[in-house]
């Protein structure tokens, strides 16, 4: 039995950028949705808000048995998803991409999603929303969910801002403390349980010595 699929994939735009300019910027990404799938793997339907290109959203198709969908408001992001990602997913594994779909959407013009999902996932977007724009943000997060279902949300970390390079601050318009996070989750979700990282490693504790925050919340 041959041990490769001899499929070979052109990695996006944004994708190849954090690979080519430091390999383990891609490598922290993905464990983000690693994290994520963990806490999501029971889920039934799950929703990726600011998929961006879908490299982490695949993450869900191995960890969870899942129907996956993932919306940007960013179309070449989106083409290239379904053009390249999908395409070469259908060739390797046909089953697996049945479940996965992506869809050009502002979710904060469109409001929450149909049909609903008991999963939502939403990495390194909220620092990209304006403050103004923030509740219809979190209000079509919330939307999307069925009563019950579980959030993941993750942001950089504001009290490391002034260590941060300069390429990983462009277009943060809207940071978060640990502090801030957790009380603007809890005005829209049940429960918040919350959650740091430092590189790939997630841990409890010292938030204010975290690069970046992870936000589990239940509707």
């Amino acid at each position: 039995m041959a041990i490769l699929s001899g499929q070979s994939l052109e990695l996006g735009p944004v994708t190849t950028d954090r690979y080519l300019g430091d390999a383990k910027r891609l490598c922290f990404f993905l464990s983000r949705y690693k994290f994520a799938a963990k806490m999501l793997r029971r889920a039934r339907r799950i929703a990726d808000i600011g998929c961006g290109d879908g490299i982490g959203t695949v993450t869900f198709l191995s960890d969870t048995s899942a129907n996956v969908i993932g919306v940007d408001f960013d179309a070449p992001q989106i083409d290239y998803a379904n053009k390249t990602l999908v395409k070469a997913l259908r060739r390797m594994d046909p089953d697996r991409a049945k479940r996965i779909s992506f869809e050009c959407v502002d979710i904060v013009r469109h409001g929450g999603l149909t049909p609903r999902c008991d999963g939502l996932v939403s990495m390194d977007v909220i620092e990209h929303i304006a403050p103004a724009e923030e509740q219809a943000f979190l209000e079509a997060c919330c939307d999307t969910l069925d009563d019950y279902g579980v959030a993941v949300i993750g942001t950089p970390n504001d009290y490391a801002s002034p260590y941060a390079s300069r390429h990983s601050q462009v277009g943060h318009i809207n940071m978060f403390t640990p502090e801030r996070l957790q009380d603007v989750l809890e005005r829209q979700f049940s429960r918040v349980f919350m959650f740091s990282m430092n590189d790939e490693v997630v841990h409890t504790g010292f938030d204010k010595l975290a690069h970046y925050l992870m936000a589990v919340a239940v509707k």
